[in-house]
């Protein structure tokens, strides 16, 4: 991808619709109202054992995040991060396509609650984001990280069409790197059987 706006905003930000959309799932802006169930999100230990970044375990952090986004969103248009709810379970975490720390580079990212986990959310919700940021915002490539013992990100970004792409340094910690191009982009891919 290359460096600069157009990388991160794409040529066709201004008509994107806003959230991006999924089947079973609603996004909407993030906003100070939410801030208890952001912290909740921040608070479940097994969800911060896996993020890259700064845990968002106070009223404060969860305001500058929601701060933080704003910013992003008249900075970059299209880009963001979006509030998360499903039929019958209501709040179920985060979804995110916000600039790199790696310059011209936009990373997607997802925080979920347990009780979440297992059921297609993520998969779902990834889908929605690939195809908001390579159909509707025009953008190159994106980028995924994980930690190293994040056993469920690898296989959910191969699923979406990220490859491996080596090693990086995320917030000081080792992360793992992958990249999907738009040209491969091409809707979620069926799950591998234990055999292939």
């Amino acid at each position: 991808m290359s460096t600069g706006d157009s990388a991160t905003t794409g040529a066709g930000a201004a008509a994107a619709p806003w959230p991006p959309r999924s089947r079973r799932i609603e996004m909407s802006e993030l906003h100070p109202g939410q801030s208890l169930d952001l912290l909740r999100l921040g608070l479940e230990s097994r969800v911060a054992e896996h993020i890259l970044d700064a845990p968002l375990d106070t009223l404060r952090e969860i305001v500058a995040l929601v701060e933080h986004t704003q910013r992003i969103r008249r900075e970059h248009p299209g880009l963001g991060i979006w509030y998360a709810t499903a039929a019958h379970l209501g709040f179920i975490g985060i979804f995110s396509l916000v600039p790199s720390t790696e310059p011209g580079q936009v990373e997607i990212g997802t925080r979920l609650l347990p009780k979440a986990w297992g059921r297609g959310y993520a998969l779902e919700g990834g889908a929605a984001l690939c195809e908001h940021a390579f159909v509707r915002l025009g953008l190159p490539a994106l980028i995924g990280l994980c930690t190293p013992g994040n056993r469920s990100v690898p296989p959910l970004l191969s699923r979406l069409g990220f490859e491996a792409d080596g090693t990086t340094r995320q917030y000081d910690r080792e992360a793992l790197r992958f990249r999907l191009r738009r040209e491969a982009w091409g809707g979620p891919r069926a799950r591998r059987s234990a055999g292939s």
